[in-house]
């Protein structure tokens, strides 16, 4: 699942910085949606911007943020040389997106960290707060919460199994949407880029 469909996607959001912003809305557009309306959600926030009605909340801020930066987030996401955790930073500090989305973002782009979403907190027994980045939090003490965040993901099974394991257990959530984990991961290419066979 994740050895293929992820790199489908990576080859997508490297061709271009329009191409990486577009991976970000499709990040956001999953925040506190069930995941069959991501399809909806993301192209309405894809063609209508800000003016989308699905862009509620603090998904507007990432819209706006996403499009005014996506060059330097870009070089900051596909960069070789910069530490993950600093990467996983920079890419938190995107307006609307903490440390889990920003797992997330990474985790389609370029195969590393991933996502502690609220399926995979509760099923992990973690709490949501031990990875919350508050506005005052100093840089040195935030770059530890991005490598405890990291550490975690590691000791919890690493990047692909979070990806497979998540697959698999929506799958399960929805029977009558998916027909299996191999489904839901190939719907990460479809929903973001259209039919399967044009990637």
């Amino acid at each position: 699942m994740f050895a293929n469909h992820q790199k489908r996607i990576a080859a997508f959001a490297f061709q271009s910085p329009d191409h990486t912003r577009e991976v970000i809305l499709f990040v956001s557009s999953t925040i506190q949606q069930r995941f069959y309306t991501v399809p909806t959600v993301f192209n309405s926030m894809k063609s209508e911007g800000i003016e989308s009605k699905y862009a509620w909340g603090s998904k507007a801020d990432t819209i706006t943020y996403a499009t005014k930066h996506k060059v330097q987030l870009y070089k900051i996401i596909h960069d070789k040389t910069m530490p993950l955790a600093v990467k996983l930073l920079n890419v938190a500090a995107i307006d609307g997106i903490g440390l889990p989305k920003a797992g997330f973002i990474l985790q389609l782009c370029i195969g590393e960290a991933g996502c502690l979403d609220v399926h995979n907190l509760k099923r992990f027994g973690l709490s949501p707060n031990t990875f919350k980045l508050p506005k005052k939090l100093g840089y040195d003490t935030a770059l530890r919460k991005a490598e405890l965040y990291l550490k975690t993901l590691e000791d919890l099974g690493g990047c692909e199994y979070l990806w497979d394991s998540w697959c698999n257990f929506i799958a399960d959530l929805y029977p009558k949407r998916y027909d299996d984990g191999e489904h839901v991961s190939r719907c990460h290419v479809t929903y973001l880029m259209g039919d399967l066979n044009d990637v």
